[in-house]
């Protein structure tokens, strides 16, 4: 906490521990709250505000430790700093910038999608989804990394978007779903999520219980949560924000069961409003990032157009018939799980950049 503190924030952060220790009893509660009064110990400098200058330029450590992309990741530091959406508190000269936790759990999580959207109006998430090249995926990193600084919540709640809803409509779906969803997706017209972990089955997808039967007559797929351990649970964005979702459910065909594929479903209409045969459920509080609204998702034989099928690896045609340019199925289960790899690859970078942080803490 900096000077600039009013004495009342270090009072409103004791009563928000207090608050989480309210199932104490009374006795054990006085003595809890008596403990938690502000305390002279908790006024707290930033060392950076008041220490020497380093024996060495901070600006070659911070070109080791970020490498590519300083031009951009300078403008998306300078993009938080001037908005207060980010808490901005000014001392020693400098700007400083850091969520307020104190928050409850709605607060945090309409603070982030304000947060969202103020940065999709500053074009930070220009080209995620619709510029090649290695560059603009270096791009995409680097910036992801400045806001994962900033609060985890947010490189959350952005990553499920465009890193897994976003690379399912990219790498699993073609022609006829990029054009419809990709910029939508890039500009936040709408909010996607990613369907696919099950209550009674956690990371084991092959044992996915939601079910998409084709409907030869209608030519749209019915998906059905068929038991209670076959909700969809844990889905960041589901509970408050997301208008889409992609699916993962077993593909029955004529009574036969082709296995696990990916279907696009709209979840709330353009008012927020929950679609009909959806039920959806909060996960509730939990001890971090509750910036980002995890929720649970039933389908009531939801039906969507053969059209929503991601079809790269396999698709239905509209008379019923299955084909695959992959006939192994293992192969094939293998590759509807590709958007995961980047996903993947991003907790190997929060691990890289909570590492810089310690490492610039302690220069």
């Amino acid at each position: 906490m900096d000077p600039s503190y009013p004495p009342s924030a270090t009072a409103r952060r004791a009563a928000a521990i207090a608050r989480h220790l309210a199932g104490l009893s009374p006795r054990d509660a006085a003595a809890v709250a008596a403990a938690l009064e502000p305390s002279a110990c908790l006024s707290y400098a930033p060392p950076e505000s008041s220490e020497p200058a380093p024996a060495f330029s901070p600006l070659e450590l911070r070109s080791l430790l970020d490498r590519h992309h300083l031009r951009e990741r300078d403008w998306a530091f300078r993009a938080m700093e001037e908005s207060p959406l980010f808490c901005q508190r000014r001392s020693g000269g400098k700007v400083f910038v850091s969520p307020d936790y104190n928050e409850g759990k709605e607060g945090q999580r309409e603070a982030t999608m304000r947060r969202v959207g103020y940065l999709a109006r500053r074009g930070v998430f220009r080209g995620w989804l619709t510029e090649p090249g290695p560059d603009a995926e270096l791009r995409k990193l680097a910036l992801l990394e400045c806001l994962g600084m900033y609060d985890h919540s947010l490189a959350i709640k952005i990553g499920v978007h465009f890193f897994l809803w976003g690379s399912a409509i990219k790498f699993l779906g073609t022609k006829r779903h990029h054009d419809k969803w990709l910029s939508d997706t890039e500009n936040y017209v709408i909010k996607g999520c990613f369907s696919m972990t099950e209550l009674g089955h956690g990371s084991n997808v092959r044992g996915i219980e939601t079910v998409a039967t084709y409907d030869i007559k209608t030519r749209e797929f019915v998906i059905n949560t068929p038991c209670e351990s076959a909700q969809k649970y844990w889905i960041g964005g589901a509970a408050n924000h997301a208008t889409h979702t992609i699916v993962f459910a077993q593909l029955h065909i004529n009574g036969r069961n082709e296995g696990v594929h990916a279907f696009v479903a709209q979840i709330r209409d353009e008012h927020e409003n929950v679609m009909p045969n959806i039920q959806i459920a909060d996960c509730g509080h939990k001890i971090g990032l509750n910036g980002v609204d995890n929720g649970r998702i039933w389908f009531n034989n939801i039906r969507v157009p053969r059209e929503n099928l991601l079809n790269l690896v396999a698709d239905v045609l509209p008379d019923g018939q299955y084909v695959s340019t992959i006939d192994d199925p293992d192969q094939r289960f293998a590759a509807f799980l590709s958007p995961l790899t980047l996903g993947r690859v991003n907790i190997a970078v929060n691990a890289v950049y909570i590492s810089k942080e310690i490492c610039a803490s302690f220069h």
